[in-house]
């Protein structure tokens, strides 16, 4: 594929449409090289007969890490996805370490992801402990992944990336006046971290602040205006700060249950 510089071209397309729509069985991942100046997102959409009714996407990232954050995991009626992938031309050793929502580390697993091989599955399929809350993997190589969420009805579906998405401070940009927003984050260091939010209006106005402290690799996980003591009703997005680094990520869904979108702390 050809994109003129500067002339703002957007491409879309299917994979299968890359084959002719027959997909060989054996394509599984991808990459696209020589893509300096090229933004691009994946699209993952139930198809017109499989009687569900599910769209998300997630942004393409040119950037790789040895430690990926896996900030929640959903249970009953959801269902928790998840990717590894090693771009790399040599197998890659990873060590997965799931916790507690009160930050107890259970056991770990060690796995080996094969040259351009990936670590995937539900929550379910990767044998995880039963009362894993978020999770950890820590990477030999360089490897890039995410995390998705649905709906077992398959009405619903959101995503977003788990590369570095590790921060001190950042936004979580939308709460969603036609339904709900879920807000879920976790202190990933070994000491408690002493976190501060902000809601705003959309002028840019304080609306209310919230302190809280998280214990070291815990986890805190409730829908927006429950973090807060204060009305916060007429906020449209929140900040936060923390004096140690932390992982979170928002979902909106709305109100009629079709609806979903994942982002992570930006």
């Amino acid at each position: 594929m050809t994109l003129s510089p500067h002339g703002r071209r957007q491409i879309s397309f299917t994979i299968k449409s890359l084959f002719n729509e027959q997909l060989p069985e054996d394509i599984h991942t991808a990459i696209i090289k020589n893509a300096n100046g090229i933004i691009g997102l994946e699209l993952f959409g139930s198809s017109e007969d499989s009687g569900k009714h599910y769209l998300s996407g997630i942004t393409l990232k040119d950037e790789t890490t040895t430690s990926m954050y896996y900030p929640h995991v959903a249970r009953e009626p959801w269902w928790t996805g998840i990717v590894a992938y090693n771009p790399s031309t040599s197998p890659c050793e990873i060590t997965v370490t799931p916790y507690t929502a009160d930050g107890t580390s259970l056991a770990t697993q060690t796995r080996t992801i094969e040259a351009k091989g990936k670590y995937f599955g539900t929550i379910a399929d990767l044998n995880l402990p039963e009362n894993t809350s978020w999770f950890q993997i820590a990477a030999s190589t360089s490897i890039t992944g995410f995390e998705l969420f649905g709906t077992n009805n398959g009405n619903q579906l959101g995503g977003y990336t788990a590369v570095n998405i590790n921060r001190n401070e950042g936004v979580f940009p939308k709460i969603e006046k036609d339904g709900w927003t879920g807000i879920a984050f976790v202190n990933i260091e070994n000491s408690a971290a002493n976190v501060t939010l902000t809601a705003y209006d959309d002028s840019g106005s304080s609306v209310a602040i919230q302190s809280l402290t998280v214990g070291p690799h815990a986890k805190e996980v409730k829908v927006a205006e429950s973090f807060f003591t204060q009305d916060i009703s007429s906020a449209t997005y929140i900040s936060f700060s923390s004096d140690k680094e932390i992982v979170g990520f928002q979902l909106n869904g709305s109100a009629d249950g079709m609806l979903l979108d994942a982002l992570p702390g930006m």
